[in-house]
């Protein structure tokens, strides 16, 4: 455990935490992003169903970044989407656009991190 921890953190270490307004810099590429839940959708239908949508900062469809957890991940989570209004985030992934809108989809639990 203490060896994940400590590559984890030299991980974490090499990219500095951006807030949401900066993300449009940097589609394409690996960062941590931290940001507050404006609000959070569970779809159950879909080709890629369940999928959660994690609005940061600003409600759709103002959000600067929606963080996007596909069933892989979201199956092993434990995520109350109600709950989660005003929680804050920090997720590690890569930006991408989908429908002109700035996304980060976390490929590993580990990769997010909600906190009151």
């Amino acid at each position: 455990m203490a060896l994940l921890s400590c590559a984890v953190s030299a991980a974490y270490s090499q990219t500095d935490t951006l807030t949401t307004d900066k993300v449009s810099a940097y589609v394409d590429k690996q960062v941590i992003v931290k940001g507050v839940v404006a609000g959070a959708r569970r779809f159950e239908t879909g080709e890629r169903a369940p999928l959660l949508l994690i609005n940061l900062d600003e409600a759709y469809p103002n959000t600067p970044l929606t963080v996007v957890l596909y069933k892989e991940v979201l199956e092993k989570a434990k995520i109350d989407e109600q709950a989660l209004t005003g929680k804050k985030i920090v997720a590690s992934g890569k930006i991408s656009v989908f429908k002109g809108r700035n996304q980060l989809v976390i490929e590993k639990l580990e990769d997010l991190k909600i906190s009151n």
